[in-house]
């Protein structure tokens, strides 16, 4: 199966860059040809362009990873799910492009955008770790970094067992004429991995 595996983030900001730590690990790791270890935060209107021209066709599906600050998650917890295809409304859609435009860097936006231009797989996994600390600097709180070694853990499994990757819980955005912005802190399950674990 190819793979890509996209980190979505930005940099030094403590807890909220902990996907580069999986990151950087992961870069270190034989996965073979099949699989493609990426920063793709650089810009969804960008990825987007990226994946309808150079890398079309290039992956059968795609696991983001992500360290997002949901409401109702502690901190270090680790959710896993295939996205289930959902798109918000129109309005929410041109917003998610113009907040992509400006910079704004989110994996909401980049499922959003690369969602409403179909330039995704059918296949498509969130890893998305909740973060604690949020101020500039590398160091990582004590339960996030227990939650990088996790999603390492995780994502090694979604890349090299399908089985897997299929048995993940499908979530979406929530209701959007409700003028929600897009969120998928909603529906999702846990992954039942523990650090060090296949």
């Amino acid at each position: 199966m190819r793979t890509l595996i996209g980190a979505v983030g930005y940099r030094f900001l403590r807890d909220h860059s902990a996907v580069f730590a999986v990151l950087d690990r992961l870069e270190q790791s034989d996965f073979g040809p099949d699989v493609t270890v990426e920063d793709v935060s650089y810009n969804p209107i960008a990825l987007v362009q990226w994946l309808q021209g150079e890398a079309k066709d290039a992956f059968d599906q795609v696991v983001f990873v992500a360290a997002a600050g949901r409401e109702g998650r502690a901190a270090g917890e680790v959710d896993v799910y295939r996205w289930d295809r959902a798109l918000p409304s129109d309005q929410l859609i041109q917003q998610a492009v113009t907040d992509a435009v400006t910079g704004i860097i989110s994996l909401d936006n980049t499922i959003v955008v690369a969602g409403h231009f179909n330039a995704l797989p059918a296949r498509v996994a969130i890893v998305d770790i909740k973060p604690r600390e949020h101020e500039f600097g590398t160091a990582l709180s004590p339960e996030v970094a227990v939650a990088v070694e996790t999603a390492i853990a995780v994502v090694r499994a979604l890349a090299s067992d399908a089985s897997a990757f299929d048995a993940l819980p499908l979530a979406g955005l929530p209701d959007a004429r409700h003028g929600v912005r897009p969120q998928f802190g909603i529906q999702i399950r846990k992954w039942g991995l523990t650090p060090g674990t296949r």
